[in-house]
C-alpha cells in the first residue's frame, strides 16, 4: 500500500440523481464492467485515490452526528480539481490486496460507498482513473427540500463532520494536533478559524435565515462561509444562494 497522503479540506458540494441499473444479463453486464474499470483504474501511472479506513471513518462519523441531519442519507462526489481536469468516463473502484470491487458511479459522478466488505478490504483504497491531485472527494449530505440554491445549516454541519473525520487520517501529525487543538475545522474556538464550501460556479450572494432572522453569509469567487459553529443559528436555518449565470 502507498503511504497516505495529504488531503485537502474545501468541500463542494452538488445535487444527485441515482444511475439507473440493468436489466439484461446482470450478472455477466456487472463482471464486464468491473474489468473494464479495473482495466482504466490501473492504466493509470500514480492515480488519485483515498484510504478506504478512512472513508469509513466518515461513515462512522455520519452515522454519530446524524441527528445534524436526520433526513438525509450519506453519499459522496467526485469533482474535479482544475477545469483542465476531464471527468467522461471517470471509473471508480475499491481495491484491496487479493480482491477488487467496481463502485458505480451515478449522475454528476455521485456514489456511495460499499461498507462491511469483509477482512479483504482491511488495507484498500478507493481509486480512480485520474491523476493524482485531479479530483476532489466530497461528502454530500441533501436533506429533502433542498437544491443547488437552496442548503439546510444541518446539512452542511454534517457534511463538514464526516470530512474532517476522513481528512483528519489522512494529514500528518502537527497539522492533524493543531486542527484538532482548536476544535477543528467544524467547530473552530478562534473567529480566525474558518470552513468554506465551494461551489462550481461563482456566487453573486448568500444569506441565512430561521423564524423571521436573517444574515449575510461571506463568501467570496465560488466558495462561502457559513456559520457551522454559531449555536444561535438552528440546524433547519435555511441558506439561500445566488449564482451569476441565474
Amino acid at each position: 500500500m502507498r503511504a497516505i497522503k495529504r488531503a485537502g479540506l474545501l468541500l463542494c458540494l452538488c445535487s444527485a440523481a441515482a444511475q439507473a441499473c440493468a436489466e439484461t444479463e446482470p450478472a455477466v453486464e456487472q463482471a464486464a464492467q468491473d474489468a473494464a474499470a479495473s482495466v482504466n483504474v490501473k492504466g493509470i501511472r500514480d492515480p488519485d485515490w483515498k484510504p478506504y479506513s478512512a472513508m469509513l471513518k466518515g461513515v462512522a462519523r455520519f452515522e454519530e452526528k446524524h441527528a445534524l441531519a436526520p433526513g438525509a442519507q450519506l453519499r459522496f462526489i467526485l469533482e474535479p480539481r482544475r477545469a483542465d481536469v476531464d471527468m467522461q468516463g471517470i471509473a471508480l473502484r475499491l481495491e484491496g490486496d487479493e480482491a477488487g470491487l467496481a463502485i458505480p458511479l451515478g449522475e454528476r459522478h455521485i456514489f456511495s460507498l460499499p461498507v462491511g466488505q469483509g477482512p479483504l478490504y482491511d488495507k484498500a483504497e478507493l481509486t480512480v482513473n485520474r491523476k493524482a491531485g485531479s479530483v476532489r472527494w466530497i461528502p454530500y449530505v441533501r436533506s429533502a427540500a433542498t437544491s443547488d440554491t437552496i442548503r439546510r445549516l444541518g446539512d452542511l454541519r454534517l457534511a463538514c463532520e464526516v470530512h474532517w473525520a476522513i481528512d483528519k487520517e489522512t494529514l500528518p501529525f502537527a497539522m492533524r494536533t493543531m486542527m484538532s487543538a482548536m476544535g477543528g475545522p467544524c467547530n473552530f474556538v478562534s473567529q480566525k478559524g474558518t470552513y468554506s464550501f465551494a461551489e462550481g460556479r461563482r456566487i453573486t450572494a448568500a444569506t441565512i435565515s430561521f423564524n423571521g432572522k436573517s444574515a449575510p453569509v461571506p463568501f467570496s469567487g465560488s466558495s462561502f462561509t457559513p456559520p457551522l459553529r454559531e449555536q444561535d443559528w438552528s440546524d433547519d436555518s435555511v441558506l439561500d444562494l445566488t449564482f451569476a449565470d441565474d
